[in-house]
């Protein structure tokens, strides 16, 4: 299979991604820890979130978006500043 019908990881996403450049905090252990972000792509199930180079990023957050909902996230990958991850969903 070759790669002229879309990436491998368009197949897996499975939802469409739309594009924004917002401006986000990721919160961390219990409130304590801060890290500024920005949202690049942001779908149903997940965001690719950018952040400053050599920034390191906890497994687990709360993604905090003016005008969104508190998101829990999980990384799911990271390429240099560039970082994905998934919304999962609230324990109860």
């Amino acid at each position: 299979m070759t790669d002229d019908q879309g990436s491998s990881q368009d197949t897996r996403r499975g939802q469409d991604r739309k594009t924004v450049l917002k401006g986000a905090k990721v919160v961390f252990n219990n409130g304590k820890g801060v890290l500024v972000c920005r949202v690049r792509d942001l779908s149903p199930d997940g965001a690719r979130l950018e952040f400053a180079p050599r920034q390191a990023v906890p497994d687990t957050f709360e993604l905090h978006v003016m005008g969104q909902p508190v998101r829990k996230c999980e990384r799911r990958w990271v390429r240099n500043n560039i970082v994905g991850v998934r919304f999962v969903a609230e324990d109860k």
